[in-house]
């Protein structure tokens, strides 16, 4: 009996320590499960072909801002945004481009999810030199049939929780009193597949390309996981965030070329995945900015093939 009583308290002291150290790691929960934000959103996708450095080509949508809402229901958010409408002389010079984007994602304090669903159609055809240019051509070389797939899966596992809060950071469900980071590892999961269409239109420029390229279809199928570091800064209410994950994969490639040479080869790969944040977080309200660059990239052969998301994103919202 003298020994269940003593095991029995000792269990309840370690319990005690274990809530003493809860009640005194530097987050606050936020009572409102609902937080509404209105989001704009900047983004810009590439597919690249080519040698490293500036040596191939880029296949590009016609960049158009986007504007829509996000929906937060305790750890389960939705981001579904619309194109807003841009001048007709961009869309002569690069094409009539349309994107569908959905972005589900859950974010806990120590592990967190995106789930990512893209297509685009109609792509533009350029140089990373031409793109620089001050003087760029009237119309570039376009695709109008072309279209992109991209869906996937990123994951984040942080490993010291008690310093550093994903949900703080990303979708602010809580707020992070104390600065703080943790190295972390972030599996994921990427399809992407290219079809370029049979169309195809030649630039103005005499120094644009005038014949289609050498590719009729593609897709490609990657698995891995990057390793990285998180780190929040706050100052009263105001954070500011930075997060990089680097890491190898595997990947699975299919191509059909116009030419009839065709393949299906298995190669490395390797994914770049960088988010950053900043703004203030009240417990009624919050606004603020948002930078994700996601980027997979292999060879095929001789060629390098990049696919590359960039997104920018301005929020403010209120909790209810």
């Amino acid at each position: 009996m003298g020994k269940t009583l003593a095991v029995l308290v000792l269990c309840l002291l370690s319990l005690s320590q274990a809530q003493a150290q809860e009640e005194n790691l530097p987050f606050e929960e936020l009572k409102s499960p609902w937080l509404a934000q209105a989001v704009l959103e900047f983004p810009f996708y590439s597919f690249y072909l080519g040698a490293p450095a500036v040596k191939g080509v880029a296949y590009l949508p016609n960049f158009a801002p986007r504007l829509g809402p996000r929906v937060i229901y305790r750890d389960v958010g939705a981001t579904l945004t619309f194109s807003l409408p841009i001048p007709d002389n961009e869309r002569t010079r690069r094409g009539d481009s349309k994107a569908q984007s959905l972005i589900i994602n859950s974010y806990w304090r120590q592990f967190a999810f995106d789930l990512y669903y893209q297509r685009y159609k109609s792509f533009y055809v350029a140089s990373p030199w031409t793109e620089v240019s001050v003087n760029k051509p009237a119309r570039y070389a376009q695709l109008p049939d072309a279209q992109v797939l991209n869906y996937g899966l990123n994951a984040y596992l942080i490993l010291r929780p008690e310093r550093y809060s994903l949900k703080a950071a990303f979708d602010q469900t809580e707020i992070q009193s104390q600065s703080g980071g943790s190295w972390l590892v972030a599996p994921f999961y990427n399809h992407l597949e290219m079809f370029l269409g049979g169309k195809f239109v030649p630039g103005s420029d005499t120094s644009s390309f005038r014949v289609p390229p050498n590719l009729a279809s593609s897709r490609f199928d990657t698995l891995g996981a990057g390793f990285g570091y998180g780190y929040t800064y706050v100052k009263r209410r105001y954070f500011l965030n930075g997060q990089v994950a680097y890491g190898p994969g595997f990947q699975s490639q299919r191509l059909q070329r116009e030419d009839g040479d065709n393949s299906a080869v298995y190669s490395l790969a390797a994914k770049l995945n960088v988010n950053a944040s900043t703004g203030w977080n009240y417990p009624e309200y919050v606004g603020g900015a948002k930078l994700l660059v996601d980027s997979v990239w292999a060879r095929v052969q001789d060629t390098q093939v990049t696919s590359t998301l960039v997104s920018l994103q301005f929020f403010f919202g209120r909790r209810f």
